[in-house]
């Protein structure tokens, strides 16, 4: 378990992207925001069993809770993408509102 939070420790410190794999055979595709005592906090922009739902989401996942982690995926490169939609839109949402109230 320690070798586990080193690892993330460092991916957090990167703000890199990683797949949190549970004991319960689910797992959670994002970027690393913070390694806490006995948390994880990620931050993800859709889920690819959901494309329906897609939207941004931050997590605290209690650490026992992660059985191994995944850092090197092809699912990463379409979770960037997302990321990038997102913000995309909340930019262009922005520039289309009036002068008077940005």
């Amino acid at each position: 378990m320690i070798n586990l939070k080193m690892r993330l420790e460092r991916l957090c410190d990167k703000k890199c992207w990683a797949k949190l794999h549970f004991t319960d055979g689910t797992s959670l595709t994002g970027r690393v925001l913070r390694v806490g005592h006995d948390y994880i906090e990620l931050e993800c922009y859709g889920e690819t069993d959901r494309p329906i739902s897609r939207d941004y989401s931050k997590h605290l996942v209690p650490l026992h809770l992660v059985k191994y982690i995944t850092v090197d995926s092809t699912a990463f490169a379409d979770a960037e993408r997302n990321r990038l939609t997102f913000l995309s839109a909340l930019d262009s949402g922005q520039e289309s509102m009036p002068e008077l109230e940005k």
